[in-house]
């Protein structure tokens, strides 16, 4: 298994480097030593949509990474599963805990606009990582979802080729109410319409639940003799995808979303023919370092940052 085909994002890198050499330096530097200190009373909370998928653990990952280098006071906190009011509430308690800055995933970017603009006029600095809210913020760092839609749906047309399949239905597992997944799953539909040989069915949606996506992935199996392929729009539902076609008994491509240890194990067997695999560690590094400037009073760059996409294969049989 390897990524036959990276899509990257340059300015991703620049920017890494630039953190790197500004912090380096700045460490070399008397004048700086003030700014290292200041740092240190400074705290950052990272707060994701929930802490049951495996992709916030490496967003979270990211972010203590870089925390820990700069030398930064950083917790992450979210609700177990995803509840929009149960993050709010959340954000509520950081502002009032003392946050100077939030690294925000927002669950719902309407609803969750609120009670950022109003840690915004207390003076908390905000960062977008994965999935922003309807007000502004100084940065996002995230994938650009439909352009990761058509990949995943270029992905489909290459596998289906390489079997000979020409033609045929092809199934969409989504989870309701996410942003992320509806312009994932509008870029897929535009990269398989544009081909014109396929039909797509009309989207099922689901919790997030990947035993729940695995049910409703096994309906749409059980009812399309024609299906051909299948594409999960994030983890859970990807994880569903590769569980119901397992469990098939007839060749169904799968296509899949996010990189964790679950959809690993399904690609290594086959269940799934590719991953579009994110980079949330990326999200959280910067994010954290952007943070930290944004504090200092230093260049935080550009206002939205792609941070780009891989498409990792099955190679085997």
């Amino acid at each position: 298994m390897k990524a036959k085909r990276i899509i990257v994002n340059v300015g991703v890198i620049l920017i890494a480097l630039f953190i790197f050499t500004s912090w380096y330096g700045a460490r070399l530097k008397n004048e700086n030593r003030a700014a290292s200190a200041l740092t240190r009373r400074y705290n950052i909370y990272l707060i994701t949509t929930d802490k049951e998928y495996q992709y916030w653990n490496f967003v979270n990952q990211g972010a203590e990474d870089m925390a820990g280098a700069i030398g930064i006071n950083y917790v992450w906190e979210a609700p177990e599963r995803r509840n929009v009011m149960e993050q709010i509430a959340i954000i509520n308690q950081a502002v009032e805990a003392g946050a100077n800055a939030l690294l925000v995933a927002a669950d719902d970017p309407k609803n969750i606009s609120g009670v950022i603009e109003d840690a915004k006029a207390r003076g908390v600095k905000i960062i977008y990582v994965d999935s922003p809210a309807y007000e502004e913020a100084i940065t996002t760092l995230a994938t650009n979802n439909y352009e990761a839609g058509v990949i995943a749906g270029n992905a489909m047309l290459s596998k289906l080729e390489e079997r000979g399949i020409n033609s045929g239905y092809i199934g969409i597992v989504s989870v309701t109410d996410k942003a992320n997944s509806d312009l994932r799953e509008m870029g897929f539909r535009d990269a398989l319409g544009e081909d014109g040989r396929y039909t797509i069915l009309q989207t099922v949606f689901t919790g997030g639940d990947p035993l729940e996506a695995q049910v409703e992935a096994e309906r749409l199996i059980e009812h399309n003799n024609d299906l051909v392929g299948l594409f999960g729009t994030n983890e859970g539902a990807s994880e569903g995808v590769g569980y119901a076609i397992g469990e098939a008994d007839r060749e169904i491509i799968g296509i899949g979303f996010d990189r964790t240890d679950a959809m690993l194990e399904l690609l290594q067997e086959g269940n799934l023919k590719a991953i579009i695999a994110q980079n949330p560690y990326t999200m959280g590094y910067l994010g954290m370092a952007e943070a930290v400037a944004a504090l200092l009073g230093r260049s935080t760059g550009p206002s939205y940052i792609d941070t780009g996409v891989s498409v990792l294969e099955y190679t085997g049989e």
